[in-house]
């Protein structure tokens, strides 16, 4: 959208980008952009929140008035969680699985792997009654490894950076994106089966926050962005963990 932009403005006409990743408007530089901080495919926010999103839009447009680009503004609001007003809802989302006892740092090698495939195993049944209820549609399977070859994967290259690519035919970069984002979805397909309704963000909290998979996504995150190679390095930057969600990435 970023090189669209600069070609419409060619043209004469004002153009202003809505954008979920900062790093594209940064390197792109489209004439004005506003940065929103929210969750991908919403970028006014949430549904059913009028008010927020016309706020949202009432930005994006006072930048038209700018003539000083390339420009960036970020929005200063976070996006609100979806309201609801079944009384279901009005409960709130329950968890397919409570995690109890205390986090295990993944400092811990041996606790933590094991806390990995605890998760893994308690998950199953939802994900597999998620599966049944989806008519055999899942989230996962852009590898053929099970989640737990998954988490013992991206848990071994965390410690040791010097391990082959476990994806056949993928570079290094990209076998932890598929492997990360399966395993990802291994863990929202069994919340499709949760207890009552949640929105995304409820769900991305759980994942991020309560869980050793979530942990083990910010961890990689950090290992990545620190990276000389360009190729590991947007994958830390870009694809582990939400802009929403990099609360859970600062302790």
């Amino acid at each position: 959208m970023s090189g669209l932009a600069h070609f419409i403005e060619r043209q004469g006409i004002p153009t202003v980008v809505v954008s979920l990743v900062r790093e594209h408007i940064t390197q792109m530089k489209p004439p004005r952009a506003l940065h929103v901080p929210f969750q991908f495919g919403r970028p006014f926010g949430a549904p059913d929140s009028p008010d927020f999103q016309r706020r949202v839009l009432t930005a994006a447009l006072r930048l038209l008035e700018r003539c000083d680009g390339p420009l960036i503004e970020d929005f200063p609001e976070s996006a609100p969680d979806v309201a609801t007003d079944t009384p279901d809802d009005q409960q709130g989302w329950v968890c397919p699985v409570n995690f109890s006892g205390p986090k295990v740092a993944p400092d811990s090698p041996e606790a933590f792997r094991q806390r990995l495939h605890q998760e893994i195993v308690l998950l199953q049944p939802w994900y597999e009654e998620s599966v049944r209820r989806q008519k055999g549609r899942r989230l996962d399977g852009l590898t053929t490894l099970s989640p737990r070859q998954i988490a013992d994967h991206l848990f071994s290259y965390l410690h040791n950076q010097g391990i082959p690519s476990f994806v056949t035919g993928e570079p290094m970069a990209r076998a932890i994106k598929l492997c990360a984002d399966d395993l990802k979805h291994y863990y929202y397909q069994a919340a499709l089966a949760r207890p009552g309704r949640a929105t995304g963000i409820a769900v991305d909290n759980w994942f991020f926050g309560d869980t050793a998979a979530g942990r083990l996504h910010i961890e990689l995150r950090r290992l990545l962005k620190a990276m000389d190679d360009p190729a590991l390095r947007r994958i830390g930057e870009m694809n582990l963990v939400p802009h929403a969600m990099l609360h859970h990435a600062t302790d």
